[in-house]
C-alpha cells in the first residue's frame, strides 16, 4: 500500500479543495492559505524539501497529542466520549456496535474500536484489523464497491 498522499487517489489540487472547504468552516479562508496550504503542498513535495511524505500510521497519530485548536488526531484517542458518540452516530453507528466500539475505546483499544466501526458501518468483518487511515480508506472504497456491485 502507498502511503502517499496520492496513494489513496487524492490529486493535490483536490486535496487543497477538500481541505479548504472544511479548514475554512472553522479558521476561514484567509488563514486557510496562509497557514494551512503551504503544509498541503509540502506534503506532497510542491514545497520545501521537495519530499513526497508518507501519512502517519494509526500507532503514530494515537502516540501524538495534538494542541489546542488543532484539528487533527485519532478520534478514539483523543475525542471526548460524547464527541466521540456523535460522530459515530453520523456514520451510522448505534447499538450494540457503539456499546463495543465504547468499551475499546475505554480500554485503549483505539486500533480495535477503528475496526469495530469499520465493520459496523460497512457490514462486513475486517479481519487484518485497521493499522492505517489509507487502510481504511481503500478498504472502504472496496466495501462501498462491492455493494454497487448487482446480486443475482
Amino acid at each position: 500500500m502507498d502511503g502517499s498522499p496520492a496513494g489513496v487517489g487524492l490529486k493535490l489540487e483536490d486535496a487543497l479543495t477538500f481541505w479548504k472547504a472544511e479548514f475554512s468552516q472553522k479558521v476561514g479562508t484567509e488563514r486557510f492559505d496562509k497557514e494551512y496550504a503551504y503544509s498541503i503542498r509540502h506534503n506532497y513535495g510542491k514545497e520545501g524539501k521537495r519530499t513526497d511524505y508518507t501519512p502517519y500510521s494509526c500507532q503514530k497519530i494515537i502516540s501524538s497529542t495534538p494542541g489546542v485548536g488543532d484539528h487533527h488526531g485519532c478520534p478514539y484517542r483523543h475525542f471526548s466520549e460524547e464527541n466521540l458518540r456523535a460522530a459515530l452516530t453520523k456514520m451510522g453507528v448505534g447499538g450494540h456496535a457503539m456499546d463495543d466500539i465504547m468499551q475499546k475505546v475505554q480500554t485503549r483499544h483505539y486500533q480495535l474500536a477503528c475496526t469495530l466501526t469499520f465493520e459496523a458501518v460497512h457490514g462486513i468483518s475486517c479481519d487484518t484489523g485497521v493499522n492505517h487511515p489509507n487502510q481504511y480508506f481503500i478498504e472502504s472504497r472496496k466495501a462501498l464497491e462491492l455493494k454497487r456491485q448487482p446480486t443475482m
